[in-house]
């Protein structure tokens, strides 16, 4: 294949990685794949082989039936199944809206799944698929938080909280698209010297504690900026100010990075008027650290929870 060919091709798969995002987002919204992981497997059971009972999904998944029966419940709230009686028998089917959302699953992984396997290999099968959906809706979190940095680059720290992983498994995942040999490198490594953290070590090594003078940064690539300008996010993105300026002063545009970099400025901010209060005991004084604490701990608790 000629270099214009291969450029084509090349394309053709930053298109599709872009794509495949950007729907993956979007069902994201409806469960989120983090925290709904067991309702994203029920989806997938469902899809393959329904109406069935909570004892049914239960083998299927190898998992407790009061586990799959909170799923259920949250997925007939949202409207994705429905539950019907037949004798008695309580059985669950997907909805319209629960097809739809399973067929857009099935579009991006392709091939059928309904196909007659075991059930320990059903289990695998579901489990895997649920897995790989969740992996790109992660990904997408990291994309966004260093696209919209400051630089260009963040930190593996920062990249895992905005994917809200441990640092061990969101460079487990980060790693599969910055490294060469990845059909799309969406990040480039970057090992770099810190000369904070080699004044540390100097300081610790009297005490024989030994710390690395490095840290891991992750610089988006030209294909991952041009998988970044295809997703939705960027077009609100690039038509907001606010969002540019947040970008210069909390470094990411992330939500979730912004709003833990605001908590720790309240934090430091509410400490201040801490010990201020104490030396001058003033009403005052007592109503604004109250009313600093009551707002770091608001902003604080919206950070866990996105």
């Amino acid at each position: 294949m000629d270099s214009s060919g291969e450029s084509e091709l090349y394309l053709i798969k930053i298109s599709s990685f872009s794509s495949r995002l950007q729907v993956l987002r979007e069902l994201d919204s409806v469960i989120d794949f983090a925290r709904g992981f067991l309702q994203l497997r029920i989806i997938l059971c469902l899809g393959s082989k329904s109406p069935l009972t909570i004892r049914d999904i239960a083998s299927v998944l190898g998992e407790r039936q009061k586990s799959i029966f909170d799923a259920i419940r949250k997925l007939v709230a949202k409207g994705l199944v429905i539950k019907e009686s037949n004798g008695g028998v309580d059985l669950y089917r997907l909805s319209e809206a629960g097809l739809e959302f399973y067929t857009k699953l099935q579009n991006l992984v392709g091939g059928e799944w309904g196909q007659r396997v075991s059930r320990e290999e059903s289990r695998e099968l579901l489990h895997d698929i649920a897995s790989s959906m969740s992996k790109y809706v992660y990904l997408a979190d990291a994309l966004i938080a260093v696209a919209t940095s400051r630089s260009g680059e963040l930190s593996l720290a920062d990249i895992a909280d905005a994917m809200k992983l441990s640092i061990d498994r969101a460079k487990t995942y980060i790693e599969m698209f910055s490294d060469k040999r990845s059909d799309v490198r969406i990040f480039r490594k970057i090992e770099r010297h810190s000369k904070l953290l080699e004044i540390l070590a100097k300081a610790l090594k009297p005490f024989k504690i030994n710390i690395k003078t490095s840290v891991v940064i992750y610089r988006i690539t030209e294909d991952g900026l041009s998988i970044f300008y295809k997703q939705p996010y960027y077009l609100k993105y690039k038509k907001s100010l606010a969002a540019k300026i947040t970008t210069r002063l909390f470094g990411s545009a992330h939500p979730r990075l912004v709003l833990k970099r605001i908590s720790m400025i309240l934090l430091l901010t509410t400490l201040i008027i801490g010990v201020v209060a104490i030396i001058i005991r003033t009403p005052t004084t007592s109503a604004l650290l109250g009313s600093m604490a009551f707002a770091t701990s608001i902003l604080y608790i919206g950070y866990k929870a996105i």
